[in-house]
């Protein structure tokens, strides 16, 4: 799948690309570049290397001194002696290590889950009630998992209803062609042009931007699975595509959720360095138009761009609480837990977030324990929008 592309031009989470120069979370590539090495050091070239071991000898004649390579206590190592490849890989699994999907089928629901440490008083009620019952009271914290979001399947008749909404669209196919294709490959680079930022000054803010795609990615494409909605021209053949299906479910829309994931992270970035408003609403206003054109090329319904932006909006929140850029609790958001209304209802508007739609909610609130790496990450983030 070729969602936001990557940071550099021929990334791409999907068969062939990453989060980075050539690498991708997929068949052929992990996530990062290529090579942390420069492109002329000699190591990297076989003829460079021959080179290297004919003249080692000169080079290291009457050298006997024995190295003294840095010790670290565990967890210590600084953060930057690890390449940008593999520091992604590592940031990956940080932030899925506190999260898990669930499915309740009867229910028709899955569930992005957080576990997390319970308050004094709950934990203390746990020791008090296991101690009552016979049982050892653990003297560690008590752990529970919660709902950060969840999400409803829609019913059959309520895609069916879509389909027409989609119908309308499709006679802004032949002027948005080229936004359409282009977009499919590389939709980052209109939300980084849409920010106005000098990116190519500002490496560890995409850093930042591509572990939080990764996580993304990976949460998106577990649910699509999980849920497995139709695509629109099973629903309706007349809907025709433009362009190549994806093979995977279609809600939520990946495009939809990845942009309002980038767009929430470089408004929150853009509002700190006091960036006006007229800047995050283009910003918003790009993540909501490519997810339309996902809707225009026929491989969405407007509720998945609806049900994208929903947990997109929510992984942000889920990042900056872990690096303590938003220090309260953060909502809990629903999709679907009202009954289902009109089809109307299911389109996305650039009038608030999307939990404020009428197929949304936010229902309680869970505080984030902070993400040691990601917050490492963060303070060099603040250091390129201070500098």
């Amino acid at each position: 799948m070729k969602n936001l592309n990557a940071l550099d031009p021929q990334g791409g989470i999907g068969r062939n690309g990453g989060i980075g120069r050539n690498g991708g979370i997929g068949r052929n590539g992990g996530i990062g570049r290529s090579s942390d090495a420069l492109p002329l050091t000699a190591g990297g070239d076989p003829e460079f290397s021959a080179c290297l071991v004919a003249i080692r000898g000169y080079l290291t004649l009457g050298l006997d001194s024995p190295g003294a390579p840095p010790e670290y206590e565990l967890g210590q190592a600084p953060w930057r002696d690890m390449g940008e490849r593999y520091r992604a890989e590592s940031l990956l699994a940080e932030a899925l290590s506190g999260l898990r999907v669930e499915v309740d089928a009867q229910a028709q629901v899955v569930s992005l889950r957080y576990l997390q440490a319970l308050a004094a008083e709950q934990n203390n009620a746990q020791q008090t009630s296991q101690a009552k019952a016979g049982k050892s009271a653990p003297a560690s914290t008590a752990w529970e998992w919660a709902d950060l979001i969840s999400l409803r399947r829609p019913p059959r008749k309520y895609f069916e209803a879509q389909a027409n909404l989609v119908d309308e669209l499709l006679p802004l196919r032949e002027t948005r062609l080229l936004e359409v294709h282009a977009q499919a490959d590389s939709a980052l680079a209109f939300l980084l042009t849409a920010a106005q930022l000098p990116v190519h000054r500002m490496p560890r803010t995409l850093e930042f931007l591509g572990s939080a795609l990764a996580l993304q990615m990976s949460l998106q494409m577990r649910i699509k699975q999980q849920l497995a909605c139709a695509r629109p021209q099973l629903i309706s053949p007349r809907l025709m595509p433009m362009i190549d299906v994806p093979s995977h479910g279609s809600l939520p829309s990946g495009h939809a959720g990845e942009s309002a994931l980038i767009a929430a992270l470089l408004s929150h970035l853009l509002a700190s360095a006091g960036a006006g408003a007229d800047i995050q609403l283009m910003l918003r206003r790009m993540a909501l138009r490519i997810a339309e054109n996902r809707v225009v090329a026929g491989v969405h319904f407007p509720v998945d761009s609806l049900a994208g932006r929903l947990l997109g909006e929510t992984v942000a929140d889920y990042l900056l609480a872990g690096v303590k850029a938003i220090e309260a609790p953060i909502a809990v958001r629903r999709f679907g837990a009202a009954p289902w209304g009109a089809p109307q209802q299911g389109i996305p508007n650039e009038a608030g977030p999307a939990h404020q739609s009428p197929e949304c909610s936010e229902d309680g609130y869970l505080r984030i324990a902070p993400l040691q790496d990601h917050s490492k990450l963060w303070s060099l983030v603040m250091q390129e929008w201070q500098s």
